[in-house]
């Protein structure tokens, strides 16, 4: 029940959040101009759009029904008489939490009959509905396998650290490097390395954009594993040292352990709190790594279709941030269930 409250609480807060630029207008929601040739009228025009009324007679500017403008535009351009119908210019943007509630109410509408909203690419409008499942596969090939290398290569390489001075103080020094760089120039330096390497050998060896069927794993497999990996590399290394100073450990060392025994059998099951703890902070990196190798890889996916220039987001942000906040929500109860599956245990045995 508390998860599933949270959840709803999330995905609304996202809806809410995603549909907030419908909030600011430059266009009246509900004024229309038309312009008429000699042979029509306003009345006539007025007369065939139902709900409508003169406003200006002058400047021929009708209302129409509260956030329907587009409709009834297309409407009187098909009345004989009537050509280029537009939108009312505001002098001024305007905040209007009228026209939010407005277009929120249509969202939920149009989700409840199936319509998810649409892409333009070109001069074309593609259904989300036909692309989602593709897309939503598409991240997931990535995201998922690059988490967990992260995760497992991150905890391994703390272990290492934890065991060997020299190398400790070597991975600390590159940590530190990487903690410091932005994720999208940490991203351009694999791209570099990435073309260098092609011209290097001379062979398209690792794939930097999109193009046709050919879509690029290596980059943003790189970006995920790497970016939450720095996160989770600083959290076990501080939790290690943490452990190390305990009195257990003096005590498995006097009994004759050795370092690494100690490392895997004892201190391993205790900072896995602290890895659980840091897990949700690490996917969220994930994924806003992977919308920003996506973003610069040109690949449209989850991210790519919330960015890309290629395309043009009619009303499709929405949903795609929703399915980014549900595989987030799925991944934290991944967590919780874990961290009570293996922390109560572990405190149970101390």
């Amino acid at each position: 029940m508390k998860w599933g409250f949270l959840s709803f609480i999330t995905i609304t807060a996202v809806i809410l959040m995603s549909n907030i630029s419908k909030a600011f207008i430059l266009e009246a929601p509900d004024l229309l101009r038309i312009n008429l040739s000699s042979e029509s009228t306003n009345e006539e025009v007025v007369s065939q759009l139902p709900g409508s009324r003169i406003v200006d007679a002058k400047l021929h500017i009708i209302s129409v029904p509260y956030g329907r403008v587009d409709e009834y535009g297309k409407l009187a351009s098909k009345l004989p008489g009537v050509f280029l119908p537009r939108k009312v210019q505001l002098e001024k943007p305007a905040f209007s939490f009228h026209y939010y509630l407005f277009s929120f109410k249509e969202l939920l509408l149009n989700y409840s009959h199936g319509d998810l909203g649409l892409i333009r690419t070109g001069n074309y409008d593609i259904p989300v509905k036909k692309v989602l499942k593709e897309t939503v596969v598409r991240t997931c090939t990535y995201l998922i396998p690059g988490l967990i290398v992260g995760v497992l290569f991150s905890t391994l390489l703390s272990l290492v650290a934890s065991m060997w001075g020299t190398i400790g103080r070597l991975l600390n020094s590159v940590h530190a490097l990487l903690s410091g760089l932005p994720d999208f120039l940490l991203i351009i330096l694999i791209q570099l390395a990435s073309i260098y390497l092609t011209r290097l050998t001379g062979r398209n060896i690792i794939l930097v954009a999109h193009y046709g069927n050919h879509i690029p794993f290596t980059i943003p497999f790189l970006a995920i594993a790497l970016i939450p990996g720095v996160l989770i590399y600083g959290t076990l290394r501080l939790a290690i040292e943490r452990e190390m100073k305990q009195d257990y450990i003096t005590t498995a060392l006097a009994k004759g352990l050795t370092k690494r025994e100690v490392l895997f059998h004892h201190v391993i099951r205790n900072i896995m709190s602290d890895l659980l703890m840091v897990m949700p902070k690490a996917t969220t990196l994930a994924i806003a790594s992977m919308a920003v190798a996506e973003a610069m890889c040109d690949i449209l996916g989850l991210g790519g279709y919330l960015v890309s220039p290629r395309v043009q987001n009619i009303s499709a942000t929405p949903i795609f941030c929703i399915v980014l906040v549900i595989i987030a929500i799925i991944f934290h109860v991944i967590y919780a269930w874990l961290s009570k599956l293996f922390v109560v245990k572990i405190g149970e045995g101390a």
